[in-house]
């Protein structure tokens, strides 16, 4: 629904995990280089280039949306606001049926899905992708959903002999490890995927060369992109746009009503602002609350505003080990400055997050006591917010022995407590959040130095575990809570633990959270593990947020929802240009 403005901070009842941030790419040109017909395109203005368009490999969260229009899914997901989770509707699925014991999944596909180049879609291309997606050189940001739940071999590893069967093209059993709930099977089975016949020869690469799959131009080149959705890519100009263009033959689920969908690369949000507010634009994620209340506000705006609900959140991470130590020899060592769990503490009570809810998001946020999302009423901790309290603060790090120093800066054995603060360039609200924490660490005998840099660097520098202490966001995804990619002590298998921290107290309760059969009696495990995160503090949780998107009104059926800003736009349509002006 759009924006009311005179919101509270009730929460929307939802799950949701997934990965991802509002990145900064290169410059691009304020022009853009396509001529199609506005009549029957949309303009999405976006912050950054997506980072590659194959499921695989995908790392952040728009590239992921535009991927879903792409490439073949066996379900589509929608927002069930009764229960607060994802709901799975058939899509390439026919038909599936769970076993008893919730360890084997059964699926009957469909037989008249083809891709871009007129091949079948098979349940052979399915297996084939999530081999690769499981392939621990080639590191997709998703492999644990593979390596934690498909049925494993005597070696500890996924055995897809064991884990999962075709017995023709167009029927695919999947067996898993251990129970899990139907929701669960049907999240983990449900990655994008590739064709096999397009992307065969990727098998035969040494484990060496299978890091090419990254620079490979079949993720980048629009005619060697073969999809079987809604959309094809028709161009793509590096750090530009991307212009999709309508897949007229798609009925995976129809092809779309808009023929195409023109995002442009626009780094400077200002000027993403402005395209929305003319009619250049329009599709612009990530508005600021004073503008989107300023647009919803104004009766004349040809905008409506639409409220994502909480499913993302910034937090400021701390490297809980030496990640020197670890990158060259794979020891732990706790981290000189953010080893200790007091330190850490220390430096959230130290930190005033109240104010950037207040400053910047105008209440369209809220405190954080745990990593998953507070609209997860049902698993909701008995834990209040840790208070900004700089005075307790100092004192939990004088019982760490970090004394301050004559020139007000603190020190232990010879070591100043000075680092960098690395955060994406661009990006006013984490700018905004940077400057207060670099403020407030000062005023407790912190030094803080600020870096911006472009997002592509931060990106991979984070997950090489390089950085000391950098400023990021994860958007969460429906519908269950599963910390996996970000807190399993294997850091080998779990690169989205950027901040190398390990509890096996932690590793034992998502085991057994994830284990229940009905989500709901999970509750239990996952309170238990928010109070070992709220300990631990291995990140400070800025804030959760709801995300706020323009839409031009020209724009009809269009919903927005945790599950993404382009969960139906196959259903969206366009109003004539004489009804959409003023």
């Amino acid at each position: 629904m759009p924006l009311i403005v005179n919101r509270t901070l009730e929460m929307k009842r939802w799950v949701v995990f997934l990965l991802a941030l509002a990145l900064v790419g290169s410059a691009c040109s304020r022009k853009s280089a396509t001529s199609v017909n506005r009549s029957n395109a949309i303009t999405h203005a976006y912050i950054a280039d997506f980072d590659y368009l194959n499921p695989i490999l995908i790392q952040e969260g728009t590239s992921q949306e535009i991927s879903n229009l792409i490439f073949p899914r066996l379900f589509k997901e929608r927002f069930d606001s009764a229960r607060g989770v994802a709901a799975y509707e058939p899509l390439l699925v026919k038909s599936f049926e769970i076993s008893a014991d919730h360890k084997r999944a059964r699926f009957l596909l469909r037989d008249d899905v083809k891709w871009f180049d007129g091949k079948p879609v098979t349940a052979r291309d399915w297996l084939f992708s999530y081999k690769l997606y499981a392939d621990t050189v080639i590191a997709s940001p998703r492999q644990n959903f593979i390596a934690e739940n498909f049925a494993l071999g005597a070696n500890g590893q996924v055995d897809f002999e064991k884990a999962v069967q075709i017995p023709n093209d167009y029927e695919l059993v999947v067996n898993f490890e251990k129970p899990l709930p139907t929701e669960m099977m049907l999240k983990y089975v449900n990655l994008g995927f590739v064709s096999r016949e397009v992307w065969k020869d990727v098998e035969r690469m040494s484990p060496a060369e299978k890091v090419a799959i990254r620079k490979d131009e079949r993720n980048f080149n629009p005619e060697k992109i073969i999809g079987a959705g809604p959309y094809k890519v028709e161009k793509w100009i590096r750090n530009q746009e991307c212009v999709l263009v309508a897949n007229e033959a798609c009925n995976l689920p129809s092809p779309p009503k808009i023929k195409y969908v023109v995002n442009r690369f626009v780094p400077e949000y200002a000027t993403r602002l402005t395209l929305l507010k003319t009619g250049d634009a329009d599709v612009v994620q990530n508005l600021s609350p004073d503008d989107a209340i300023q647009l919803a506000r104004d009766p004349a705006s040809p905008v409506n505003i639409f409220e994502r609900g909480y499913i993302s959140y910034d937090y400021v991470a701390w490297m809980n080990i030496d990640q020197k130590l670890y990158n060259e020899t794979k020891r732990i060592k706790p981290h000189p400055l953010f080893g200790s769990k007091k330190v850490r503490k220390a430096l959230t009570m130290a930190i005033n997050r109240q104010a950037m809810i207040d400053g910047f998001l105008k209440g369209y946020g809220m405190l954080a006591v745990a990593d998953y999302p507070p609209i997860c009423l049902w698993a909701k901790p008995d834990l209040s917010p840790i208070p900004y309290d700089p005075e307790q603060a100092k004192k939990l790090l004088e019982e760490e022995g970090w004394k301050v120093g004559k020139d007000g800066v603190r020190e232990k054995d010879g070591r100043k407590f000075s680092f960098t603060l690395t955060l994406n360039a661009g990006n006013q609200r984490r700018n905004y959040a940077a400057n207060i924490i670099q403020e407030n660490l000062r005023s407790v005998g912190i030094d803080c130095k600020i870096e911006q840099l472009e997002s592509n660097i931060v990106m991979e520098r984070t997950r090489k575990r390089e950085l000391d202490a950098f400023l990021f966001g994860w958007i969460v995804s429906p519908p269950d809570i599963d910390p996996s990619e970000t807190r399993l002590s294997d850091l080998e298998k779990t690169p989205y633990n950027m901040v190398g921290f390990q509890n096996p107290k932690v590793d034992e309760l998502i085991k057994k959270g994830k284990g229940e059969i009905d989500l709901m009696n999970a509750a239990k495990h996952w309170k238990e593990y928010a109070s070992i995160i709220y300990d631990e503090q291995p990140e400070t949780i800025l804030y959760w947020m709801t995300g706020l998107v323009g839409v031009s009104k020209r724009i009809k059926n269009a919903r927005i929802s945790p599950v993404g800003a382009f969960e139906n736009l196959v259903d969206w349509e366009l109003e004539t240009e004489t009804k959409a002006k003023p």
